[in-house]
């Protein structure tokens, strides 16, 4: 009863400090999203359960940016990114509380695609395109981190994959590499074969020693 009345009291305290900012124009949900971010900060500081960390940041992230939508700082509609948001962290709220593995997946991917949608609806840039697949592969590393580190480490091969396309796609969209500059390694495409193909083989053997 006791945990119940202090939940009750934390409850209405943050209901109340809610409506005192609705004289500020700021909205009662967005109040309170932050206001539950902070409360799961709380219970991950106390309990350190993973899912609390989760969901904080994922709550005061998204009040956070609502609160500057109606302090005006953010000029800008980001109703569909925060349901895909909203979405991811439902997944991860049956992932942690059932164990549904398949529920990770949607639960870290979601989010990342409404981040890199923030980013190009409001970045007018050419350049911006290849952080949606570094994007997905961050994704793909906190699917690993929280579902597959003792199991299998299959996560992180889409992950890194991901991770290098983006990153080459930066590359090339900001010029730092070009066709041309590709075109001109070709005389030393033997010596570049010839090193992959021994560190391939360095590779295997580490692994066949170390077991």
């Amino acid at each position: 009863m006791r945990k119940n009345n202090f939940a009750a009291g934390i409850l209405l305290i943050f209901l109340g400090v809610a409506f005192f900012l609705k004289n500020y124009n700021i909205s009662v949900i967005n109040s309170m999203l932050v206001f539950g971010g902070l409360y799961f900060f709380y219970e991950y500081a106390a309990k350190k359960h993973q899912p609390h960390l989760i969901f904080g940041i994922i709550l005061s992230a998204t009040g956070a940016i609502m609160l500057l939508k109606d302090l005006n700082k953010l000029n800008f509609d980001i109703s569909g990114e925060l349901f895909l948001m909203a979405l991811g962290a439902v997944f991860l709220f049956f992932y942690f509380t059932r164990g549904i593995l398949g529920f990770v997946f949607p639960g870290y991917l979601l989010p990342a695609i409404a981040i890199y949608s923030m980013i190009d609806n409001n970045i007018n840039s050419d350049y911006i395109w290849p952080g949606f697949f570094i994007l997905l592969g961050l994704a793909f590393y906190l699917i690993y981190f929280t579902a597959f580190i003792h199991k299998s480490s299959w996560p992180l091969i889409p992950g890194t994959i991901l991770i290098l396309f983006g990153l080459i796609a930066f590359a090339f969209a900001l010029g730092i590499i070009s066709i041309d500059m590709l075109r001109s390694l070709e005389q030393y495409q033997n010596y570049i074969l010839s090193g992959a193909i021994v560190l391939l083989g360095v590779g295997l053997l580490y692994r066949g020693l170390k077991r």
